[in-house]
Order: structure tokens, then sequence, then C-alpha cells
């Protein structure tokens, strides 16, 4: 613990919240069956296994330019619109995303 230690006085305050919180049945089950939010999740998932947003980006882009390259092509707009509307899609996210983390504090 950082900083000065706690006074018997406020030793005593703590235990006596953590006795109350401890016999706090709906609390508890609450604690018991909460669940993570999905963004926690995704962001645990990615951090341990950064191969996986590697495997993810290249997919995508594997895809985007296979899409690209056939309508260039076969020229069919159909194709191409389809990798715009997938790249606009995806900027659209990262934006929502950024936007989100700015909201959190974590990035200026």
């Amino acid at each position: 613990m950082d900083g000065p230690a706690l006074s018997p006085r406020e030793l005593l305050i703590l235990e006596q919240i953590e006795a109350e919180l401890g016999s706090d049945q709906e609390l508890e089950r609450e604690l018991r069956t909460m669940r993570t939010a999905r963004m926690a999740r995704l962001r645990r998932t990615l951090v341990t296994r950064p191969w996986l947003v590697v495997v993810v980006i290249s997919g995508c882009l594997a895809v985007s330019f296979t899409l690209l390259a056939l309508a260039v092509v076969l020229n069919e707009p159909v194709l191409l619109l389809a990798v715009v509307v997938g790249w606009a899609v995806v900027l659209v996210m990262l934006m929502l995303v950024a936007m989100q983390l700015r909201r959190r504090g974590r990035i200026e």
C-alpha cells in the first residue's frame, strides 16, 4: 500500500464496512453472477492473444484487396461499392472506439 498506514480507528471502520458487505447476500449474489462487459472481454482477449489481431487485420485486408482487384478486372461497380462500404464501416467503427476511449480518458 502506498502512503502512510491506517490508524487503529480507520482499521476498525474498515473492518466494520467489510463485515457489513460480507453479510449482504444480495450483493454477494450480484458479484457472483456478474458478467464482464463485451468490450472488456474483447480487449482482454486481444491483449492476451496479439496474434489474433494480426490474423483478423490480415484477413480483412486480403478480402478487401481481392474485392478491389475483382472489381477492376471484371469492371463491376457493385464489387467496388462493396470495398468502399467495407472500408467506410471499418473507419466508422474505429472512430466510435476512439471516441469511447477518449471519453474514458485513455487517449488524449
